[in-house]
């Protein structure tokens, strides 16, 4: 089903204001123009979950309710159907980005493919950073490292990118891994945010071997 048709369905049951249904046309009409369009999408987004937050409780008792297969609306269905319309565009990167957020954990594999996607169709660092939290939140950090390590081109790149990286590196507990790539990073980034970045690094060294490594903290 359509978008604008699930959003219809979800607003069925909320207190819609007048201005609400022109809104969501204008920032679909945003996206159709430029579907990485993040501001508009990210709207759309909360007021989907504005309107499943006002849905009635499930009645238990009705089990009819899906006996004819339909599948109840929710704000995440109508996301993804959003995301889905848009990235048919080949320039679009953030929908790719919010398909796989939506279906990191039922389609692992297909998930980092649209991750992939994303990276390569803008390899900004904010971008691949956003594409390796999505799977470091899913409790995946060895995935997010080689996507991370895939996309990855320091000084090219925003230091963000380096940071997620290194983050990933220390979540799968890959400790010299994560200074390695802190040396790489090193020489576009300031002389505290190493520093900081140290004392991290130590805390999982200690946690992962007993011992805390101060060796390189003060010549990283």
């Amino acid at each position: 089903m359509a978008f604008l048709d699930l959003m219809k369905q979800l607003f069925q049951h909320s207190v819609e204001s007048d201005e609400q249904p022109a809104r969501i046309a204008e920032l679909r009409a945003r996206l159709a123009d430029d579907p990485n369009d993040v501001a508009a999408f990210d709207e759309l987004v909360r007021i989907a979950q504005s309107a499943e937050e006002e849905q009635p409780p499930a009645d238990p008792l009705r089990a009819d309710t899906t006996a004819t297969g339909s599948v109840p609306v929710s704000a995440d269905l109508a996301i993804w159907a959003l995301a889905e319309e848009l990235s048919g565009n080949t320039s679009s990167w953030y929908p790719q980005i919010q398909l796989a957020r939506l279906s990191v954990k039922s389609d692992t594999q297909g998930a980092i493919k649209k991750l992939n996607v994303a990276a390569d169709r803008n390899p900004s660092g904010e971008v691949l950073a956003k594409c390796v939290k999505i799977l470091r939140d899913a409790g995946m950090p060895d995935q997010a490292l080689s996507l991370g390590l895939a996309h990855w081109a320091p000084g090219k790149q925003d230091a963000v990118a380096g940071w997620a990286i290194i983050d990933a590196a220390l979540d799968a507990e890959r400790v010299q891994e994560a200074k390695t790539y802190m040396r790489e990073l090193e020489p576009y980034v300031s002389r505290s945010e190493i520093e900081e970045m140290m004392e991290s690094i130590n805390r999982v060294s200690a946690s992962v071997t007993g011992v805390s490594d101060t060796s390189e903290s003060g010549n990283a």
